[in-house]
């Protein structure tokens, strides 16, 4: 006489269940368990008075911690970890070099209470800054060098709307500027009159703000008679 197939067999689903509520049973008596230590990077926000001062290097947008704890609450925090940045201030930007991970640490933890902060990984926490400050340059048209159609002639006052463009920026960056720009035409045997905007022309920096970036430049041509 055959043997009966044994239970698992005859219900494979009931053995899958049997499996997963084993699984289920071993997770949660292993996250309730002390003394887990993990590695979890934390958005970052470096304040400071940004009317006065800006940066020359990019700001650490995160600081990864050493974390310990109950292994739910590690969880718990890897799970809501881009919710809150840590806020870290700068009082004196000038003469700040770095992020000074034992604040960062106090910072943390007053914000992480449940878990325990170890220490900061230090990976890339240095910081610059520099005066933020502006200047003003004044704008102009190379006459010289407008390629005017024979026999026509510039017959007017050429106009530069705005005449003047304010610049923001690095102190250090600012002082490469001149304090005149000098506009070029680029048309070629004008014989009309000339109304266009133009692209400043100045060296582009990431940390250099205009206030325009173009001008209007027109003036009237005339056709120049020549007397017998």
């Amino acid at each position: 006489m055959a043997q009966p197939a044994p239970a698992s067999q005859r219900d494979p689903r009931m053995a899958a269940l049997c499996t997963l509520a084993a699984i289920v049973f071993w997770l949660m008596n292993a996250l309730n368990k002390d003394g887990y230590t993990t590695r979890l990077s934390y958005p970052l926000r470096v304040i400071f008075n940004d009317s006065l001062y800006i940066p020359t290097s990019a700001l650490p947008q995160q600081v990864r911690a050493s974390l310990s704890g109950n292994g739910w609450q590690l969880l718990w925090t890897s799970l809501s970890f881009t919710n809150r940045p840590v806020i870290y201030p700068i009082g004196m930007p000038l003469s700040t070099r770095f992020i000074n991970t034992g604040t960062l640490t106090d910072r943390l933890t007053e914000q992480l209470k449940s878990v325990k902060v170890n220490y900061i990984i230090a990976d890339t926490l240095d910081v610059a800054f520099e005066h933020r400050r502006t200047k003003t340059v004044v704008l102009r048209v190379d006459s010289l060098r407008i390629r005017v159609q024979r026999p026509f002639v510039v017959a007017s006052v050429i106009n530069v709307v705005p005449d003047r463009v304010t610049f923001e920026g690095p102190e250090s960056v600012l002082r490469t500027l001149a304090d005149t720009i000098t506009i070029q035409i680029p048309a070629n045997r004008v014989q009309a009159d000339y109304d266009e905007r133009l692209p400043l022309p100045y060296a582009r920096h990431p940390m250099l703000k205009a206030s325009t970036n173009q001008v209007s430049v027109s003036f009237e041509v005339a056709e120049l008679l020549s007397s017998l």
